[in-house]
């Protein structure tokens, strides 16, 4: 090969590196993170307070009955009825549990609800079933309600 083709086939893998090589930069940079403000009215009786607090969880797949295999990726609690929490470092795509503490001293953290405790898990009313919730940039948002026609087995 004479030097003109020589420079032609290098310049040719310099290209195709660069290419490469951008593509990979692109591809180490991670994802942004999710964010999802939510939003929780509890309309049975019962005053939310900071002894009653409404707690959410959010999960990344639907199945939230078995706490030991599948824990909440974020826990968040409200001490006023009808006011938002909002989560950050979310995957794409999360579902929405939550329970109101009517007895009081339950902290949220330490496993499921105590049995008989108000709970709700956002889409049920509407489907039957679960209903994910895709997360977003700062401005993403739920509003949701529940009461107390589901407890707590």
């Amino acid at each position: 090969m004479h030097r003109a083709g020589h420079a032609r086939v290098l310049s040719g893998i310099a290209a195709v590196a660069l290419v490469f090589s951008t593509g990979l930069v692109a591809q180490d940079k991670p994802a942004e993170p999710g964010k999802l403000a939510v939003s929780v009215q509890y309309t049975a009786k019962g005053t939310v307070d900071k002894d009653h607090q409404i707690w959410i969880w959010l999960f990344d797949n639907p199945d939230s009955s078995s706490w030991a295999n599948t824990p909440p990726l974020a826990v968040g609690q409200l001490s006023e009825n009808g006011a938002a929490y909002k989560f950050g470092e979310l995957p794409k795509q999360v579902y929405i549990a939550m329970a109101f503490d009517e007895k009081g001293g339950y902290d949220g953290t330490s496993g499921a609800p105590p049995t008989g405790t108000p709970i709700g898990i956002y889409g049920m009313a509407s489907g039957g079933s679960p209903a994910a919730v895709e997360t977003g940039a700062e401005d993403k948002a739920v509003k949701t309600t529940f009461d107390d026609s589901m407890r707590m087995p």
